[in-house]
């Protein structure tokens, strides 16, 4: 089967063998070449251009938050118009009488010396001392001067011995305002009804002003030849 046979000459066969042979090769490596070119031709896939590169490596910018999202936070309230104010408080009550402690009774002495035969002149200041105005009756009969001996032992003299103490003096007293209320003493001892005068000497004496029992700290005054 190697060496040729037939009527031509051996030549002409193995030209024919090696032309065969070399078709063969030749559609053998095209046909190979095909193959790989449809083999690479499917595998191979597209490569990103730099622009889609850059976009894809950058996220795109978050989109500003909606109106719903921003509405989850409470704005401050609008001004609004001024509310009309409302009525005017009530005037106050008719004055109320007074409390004790809103009264003060002072004693006065109008010189802290006097001569004797001279009449010292003595009074007392009344005042409201509260707040609010108030009622008080410091009438003749709720008000008394009185001198006692130094030691505060002994009544001498009493304004309502010799004074009449009727009638009612009721007054609505405002805050700090003072009512002053004086005589003048004679230099000499009292009793109920205005009798028993006797001249008192020199020395030292205490005047106590009342008001309604209530009394003022003593005040101390001299007698002098």
């Amino acid at each position: 089967m190697i060496e040729p046979t037939g009527p031509l000459s051996s030549s002409v066969y193995w030209r024919r063998r090696i032309a065969a042979i070399g078709a063969a090769l030749v559609t053998l490596v095209l046909l190979i070449w095909i193959i790989g070119l449809f083999s690479s031709g499917g595998d191979e896939t597209p490569q990103p251009t730099n622009a889609a590169a850059a976009s894809s490596s950058n996220p795109p910018p978050t989109a500003p938050e909606s109106a719903s999202a921003s509405s989850s936070t409470t704005a401050p309230p609008s001004p609004t118009a001024t509310e009309p104010p409302g009525p005017p408080p009530p005037p106050p009550g008719p004055p109320q009488p007074c409390a004790d402690d809103a009264i003060t009774v002072a004693a006065k002495a109008n010189k802290p010396f006097y001569t004797i035969g001279d009449q010292p002149e003595l009074s007392m200041d009344v005042a409201n001392n509260g707040p609010v105005p108030c009622i008080k009756d410091i009438g003749r009969q709720h008000r008394e001067l009185i001198v006692l001996t130094a030691d505060g032992q002994t009544q001498l003299w009493s304004s309502n011995h010799c004074l009449s103490t009727a009638g009612a003096e009721v007054r609505v007293m405002a805050p700090k305002e003072v009512f002053n209320y004086g005589t003048k003493w004679a230099g000499s001892t009292s009793k109920p009804g205005c009798g028993a005068h006797t001249r008192v000497g020199p020395g030292d004496y205490l005047l106590v002003a009342k008001l309604a029992g209530k009394a003022s700290s003593p005040v101390v005054f001299r007698l002098e030849w």
